[in-house]
């Protein structure tokens, strides 16, 4: 089983989206309790306004990630959005030693739903509904990102009707659900995410801001929270 999988069955899993291919943003993620930790590629990313170069470009720094993290914790990567990497890049990508991929489902070469060598996480946007969700599993997709959020209400706080749509697509998968911080959810609110059978959250820039500042408080923050659940 793939390490990230092996979490998910353990415990309720705290996966950092670093805000850059920072390896100094790794040991911070690492040394204050994150599960896992996520580097991209070639996107833009909306919550953190980071733009994200190609394997080319970001390999260099990602490979000192790896060395800081790969040991102790599992290491995804998101490959692009619209632009994916080319069969070279991608050749080294799967040789590299990635724990799992993570990508929205509209972005999926269909390829990588047949490589064995990671876990394969799927994220679904406010437009999601059941079968969907359920064809994307049945087509080798081992975990679902919820980032069903509309683009104006991220930042926003987190309510009733938020946990309500997280449960339907828990409900609908079969498969861990890990919960992306587009509204700005509160450490102390991760005990609602669990009732409701979440079995992550990935925390990024929406509650890590940018850069290392308040990175070390945040991730002890939901580390703490987490761990209080559980006791």
């Amino acid at each position: 089983m793939h390490r990230l999988l092996k979490s998910f069955s353990e415990k309720f899993v705290l996966l950092v989206s670093i805000t850059q291919n920072d390896p100094e943003l790794a040991r911070i993620a690492l040394e204050n309790g994150a599960d896992a930790v996520k580097v991209h590629l070639n996107c833009a990313h909306f919550a953190s306004g980071t733009n994200f170069g190609t394997w080319h470009e970001e390999k260099d720094n990602i490979a000192k990630v790896a060395e800081v993290v790969k040991k102790y914790i599992p290491l995804g990567i998101v490959t692009g959005a619209e632009v994916v990497p080319n069969a070279e890049d991608l050749k080294e990508i799967r040789e590299f030693g990635f724990d799992f991929w993570d990508l929205f489902a509209n972005h999926i070469p269909p390829e990588y739903l047949h490589w064995s060598e990671m876990a394969h996480m799927s994220a679904v946007g406010p437009d999601w509904n059941e079968q969907f969700v359920k064809d994307l599993v049945s087509l080798g997709v081992d975990v679902i990102e919820s980032s069903i959020i509309p683009r104006p209400m991220y930042r926003t706080r987190l309510t009733a009707a938020d946990l309500c749509q997280y449960k339907n697509l828990v409900r609908s998968c079969g498969v861990p659900v890990i919960v992306p911080t587009q509204k700005k959810v509160r450490p102390d609110e991760v005990k609602y995410l669990q009732q409701v059978g979440v079995r992550g959250l990935a925390i990024g820039a929406v509650v890590t801001d940018l850069g290392k500042t308040h990175l070390a408080e945040t991730v002890a923050s939901f580390r703490k929270a987490i761990d209080e659940i559980y006791r």
